[in-house]
């Protein structure tokens, strides 16, 4: 047999762009075992036999690979920084036999459930894993995350950062580091939390500074990612209701939508005659909110295909985390190629059965950003 195409050994590749795996047949052998493993696991032995034109395909690795490549639950909102593991123990082996000959291969393979044109080890060195690409608009009062794969051979990083504001009227620029990520003896996905509010106490400012921008960027020996830019948005919504959510790439992400809700609460029942009473038996409420997403640009609305797509979405609040899972229930989304701003609509329902809710029985004088310890 001859292996005329597969992985390249060691190769990293986005679970999507995984190569097929072509054997030729070279003699009277008429099949051949291929046996695949993540690690020492075996995940499937198969046995396979060429066509009438002495070809086998092994096709759709990806399809295997993504079943293993399982996020981590959405992390509470109050994080500094997370290791992921188990998104990052992503080796990938096989075995092809054919009578007494074994030819091994190995490669890494990343989640990411996009289809990417890209090569995934250089884009990897140099992007934080989200299609929000390089930018996003953010306002107090948001969390906000970005996550990084971090290999085994690199040095020490650090998180740096330049805050762009105002001091007195005048624009100002201040630059230095967040945080430091060690020296790893395996591959991580580091997820880290680059909220402005966090970014303002790191520089020592006021929380009600008037921040213009902000970069964040990793920087080590040999290294340095593209600086992942946050326009500060400083309007003052009537309305913003935040979501978490599992993006792509297998990890947190958030988005704020700053259009207005509908809840239209429905209530389906059954009825009957009851001691010559005709009563109410059953019934199944429902309140299902549809939510306008407030204005994007063509890129955003790229980018938010990842909410309406992720099997895992909640709404959170900035200091308690995810307060609920929600389901999405329908898009009605419409991307137009104009140069314009441009909006959509989704709705959503709790995740539980039970819709009949009591939000405002732990509620006081004071809302949830009252300070507690203030004596």
């Amino acid at each position: 047999m001859t292996i005329t195409q597969e992985p390249t050994a060691s190769g990293t590749y986005f679970q999507n762009n995984i190569p097929d795996i072509l054997i030729q047949k070279t003699d009277a052998n008429e099949s051949v075992t291929f046996e695949f493993r993540r690690g020492s696991e075996l995940i499937l032995s198969e046995k396979y036999v060429y066509d009438v034109d002495g070809l086998i395909r092994i096709r759709n690795l990806g399809d295997i690979v993504s079943k293993y490549l399982v996020s981590n639950p959405v992390m509470p909102m109050n994080i500094t920084s997370v290791h992921t593991p188990g998104l990052a123990n992503c080796l990938f082996l096989y075995a092809i036999t054919e009578g007494t000959v074994k030819l091994e291969n190995s490669f890494i393979a990343l989640k990411c459930e996009a289809d990417m044109i890209v090569d995934a080890a250089p884009w990897t060195k140099v992007n934080f894993l989200t299609r929000a690409y390089r930018e996003k608009i953010t306002a107090k009062g948001r969390n906000e995350y970005l996550s990084f794969y971090k290999l085994d051979t690199y040095d020490e990083l650090v998180i740096r950062y330049k805050l762009v504001y105002l001091k007195a009227g005048v624009m100002t620029e201040f630059s230095t580091g967040l945080d430091v990520l060690p020296i790893s003896t395996a591959r991580q996905i580091v997820t880290f939390n680059t909220s402005i509010g966090r970014i303002l106490t790191s520089a020592g400012l006021p929380l009600d500074t008037i921040v213009l921008q902000y970069d964040i960027w990793i920087a080590g020996i040999g290294l340095e990612t593209n600086h992942y830019t946050y326009l500060v948005d400083n309007t003052l919504y009537r309305d913003h209701t935040s979501f978490v959510y599992i993006n792509s790439f297998g990890v947190m992400e958030t988005f704020t939508a700053t259009g207005k809700m509908i809840n239209k609460k429905t209530n389906e029942y059954n009825l009957g005659n009851i001691d010559n009473h005709y009563r109410k038996i059953t019934q199944d409420f429902v309140s299902e909110k549809t939510m306008n997403s407030g204005y994007l640009s063509d890129v955003e609305m790229e980018w938010i295909d990842d909410l309406i797509t992720s099997y895992t979405v909640g709404l959170y609040t900035p200091t308690d985390g995810m307060s609920e899972e929600i389901t999405l229930v329908g898009v009605d989304k419409t991307d137009i190629t104009s140069n314009e701003l441009q909006a959509f609509s989704f709705g959503y329902r709790r995740a539980k059965n039970n819709n009949l809710v009591f939000a405002n029985a732990a509620k006081g004088i004071f809302d949830r950003t009252f300070d507690k310890t203030f004596n």
